[in-house]
């Protein structure tokens, strides 16, 4: 198995990797991701990522690392309405379009999933843009379920939006 702990010196090859992944929610949502992030800029990100201790970066190695997940475990204390768990929250895995389909991805998940239950996790997390499709299928098939939506109204933008106006009804002075 090629899989091991991501590194520092990781973080150059994973950032080139994340374009391909960047790219497509940028062309879903070109108002909302960028295209133009130097990569030194996304590498610098990964590496303070890849050494936060609460982070877990995995990669898959050939001659250069050709995909990787990053996650990350957290604590969750028990409040008003929800009881005391640890998660873990995967926020993302890229794989190099070349190496696709080759169980990759859930050989990643797999050892993902061996960390979480030596850390005594309850769950694995993600989110999942609605516009991925291939991505919802492929975690559905990992064994991942739905549990909720995250639903956003996008406002006008803020150099477009009309001069706002002095609230009507009563009370006004």
């Amino acid at each position: 198995m090629n899989i091991r702990k991501a590194t520092v010196s990781d973080a150059p090859a994973l950032a080139a990797l994340n374009h391909s992944v960047q790219n497509m929610h940028a062309d879903a949502f070109p108002e909302k991701f960028r295209r133009d992030t130097p990569d030194e800029s996304v590498a610098r990100v990964f590496s303070t990522a890849i050494q936060s201790p609460s982070n877990y970066w995995l990669v898959w190695v050939e001659e250069q690392p050709i995909a990787f997940i990053c996650a990350e475990f957290r604590e969750h204390d028990e409040n008003w309405c929800v009881v005391a768990h640890r998660s873990c929250y995967l926020s993302g895995i890229v794989v190099a379009p070349q190496f696709r389909r080759k169980g990759i991805a859930r050989a990643l998940l797999e050892e993902l999933k061996r960390e979480a239950a030596a850390r005594r996790v309850t769950s694995i997390e993600l989110d999942v843009w609605a516009f991925n499709e291939q991505a919802k299928r492929t975690f559905a098939t990992l064994g991942f379920r739905g549990m909720r939506e995250k639903m956003t109204l996008v406002m006008e933008k803020p150099n477009q939006a009309p001069e706002p106006t002095a609230p009507s009804g009563r009370g006004s002075a």
